[in-house]
């Protein structure tokens, strides 16, 4: 299916428009855009002035946008001689020279294209909406760069800050300043900053959480539900509360022995989680505070996409029969990919999986956890029903007893 021209635009790269001229080219696609024929545009009959009193843009920015795409021959002019009077200027989408934009390698999809679409019209139909909330015309491109690139469950984490720079037209140097505005005003409900060193690692990417229950993600036609999972009142993280459920510490910890574990076969392993077992026997650089952080974000995003299909959830015995073998995801999760990057010794290698397939297993019971206490469904929804996910705010290093679980829910 023929994403529509806005959406298109939104996820191309143009080095030479700024923000607001490339929003104010977006909502000139949206608003000339055929329906019924997609890749058809109507004639731009409407002037200056008129376009900047529809946009919400001033006088000046939007001449100014008109200049820049004319210049850059996204948009043509043609004059209409009526019967009388002085000639009428008419301008016409350029469609032809957009479409070859560098996009993605390999074209990105998004699990919210439906509501980035539909925050394009609220911006026209609704403007009062985005002025309730504070946000300006760099904000909003922002914003709308970030839910087209978003998961279904409304996370983006494939994005770095030069990335967001290439798709909204905001320089790099301002991205931060921009994310940080977007925090203030409650847009993004929470950001896992990114590592920039580390040989393990790698130089994961900042991940942000955009905050469904907004009013102005919230008229897209999502809705994000909580559901709270409370632990017994100790004063613990929640991974060491549910390692504290697992099991205690003693000579099977998994983490226990590299030479142990490595001399172990496969069948006879076992695992017994402890509160910090895993965090004492990491490599030094997981134990750091932003790597630590990381860590226990790629924890829970493994568990929440576990929630999604409660089948994918093993039991114990079944779970520890193919642990080693089921680690490769979540080192890719864990290192973004970059794992070909880095070098580690042998010993550190082995260290390393062991780690992962410990974390992998308690994002397994993570997930059983959340099933059992929040009452959630037992196999995926019916068919017909809107799609349903599920995501774990990231709770860092900060000690709470609740877990902050959400169910998602988004129209088609």
């Amino acid at each position: 299916m023929l994403k529509p021209a806005s959406i298109r635009c939104t996820l191309s790269v143009n080095p030479y428009l700024k923000a607001d001229e490339k929003l104010f080219f977006i909502l000139l696609l949206f608003s000339s855009e055929s329906v019924l024929h997609p890749g058809n545009f109507a004639l731009i009959k409407e002037n200056g002035i008129q376009l900047a009193k529809r946009f919400r843009f001033t006088k000046e920015a939007a001449f100014r946008a008109l200049q820049k795409l004319k210049d850059e021959d996204l948009l043509s002019e043609i004059t209409e001689q009526g019967p009388k009077g002085r000639p009428k200027k008419l301008r016409k989408i350029g469609w032809l020279n957009w479409e070859k934009w560098k996009g993605e390698s390999s074209p990105f999809q998004s699990g919210l294209l439906g509501q980035s679409f539909q925050l394009i019209s609220n911006r026209l139909k609704k403007p009062e909406l985005v002025e309730q909330a504070g946000i300006n015309n760099t904000l909003f491109m922002l914003l709308l760069v970030l839910l087209s690139r978003a998961d279904r469950s409304g996370v983006v984490a494939t994005s770095s800050q030069a990335k967001l720079s290439e798709y909204t037209g905001i320089p790099r140097s301002q991205v931060q300043r921009r994310i940080n505005q977007l925090e203030e005003l409650g847009i993004l409900a929470d950001v896992v900053p990114g590592l920039v060193e580390g040989a393990i690692l790698g130089k994961p990417s900042s991940v942000y959480f955009l905050d469904l229950n907004h009013p102005i993600l919230r008229e897209t036609g999502i809705r994000a539900d909580q559901i709270p999972i409370r632990g017994k009142g100790s004063a613990q993280t929640e991974i060491n509360q549910l390692a504290t459920r697992v099991g205690r510490p003693g000579l099977n910890d998994r983490l226990a022995s590299i030479t142990q574990h490595a001399a172990t076969p496969i069948g006879m392993k076992r695992t017994r989680l402890s509160p910090g077992s895993w965090e004492q026997n990491a490599p030094d650089f997981l134990k750091r505070p932003a790597a630590k952080r990381y860590a226990q974000f790629v924890i829970e995003r493994n568990a929440a996409k576990l929630l999604a299909d409660p089948n994918s959830i093993l039991s114990a015995s079944e779970w520890r029969d193919v642990q080693d073998h089921a680690t490769r995801d979540f080192v890719d999760e864990l290192t973004r990919g970059q794992t070909s990057k880095t070098h580690r010794d042998a010993e550190n290698d082995r260290m390393f999986y062991s780690l992962c397939a410990d974390l992998e297993e308690l994002s397994h019971q993570l997930a059983s956890l959340c099933l059992k206490v929040g009452k959630l469904p037992k196999r995926p929804s019916p068919v017909g029903t809107p799609p349903v996910t599920y995501r774990i705010l990231p709770s860092g290093t900060d000690e709470r007893t609740e877990i902050r679980l959400e169910q998602i829910i988004t129209s088609t």
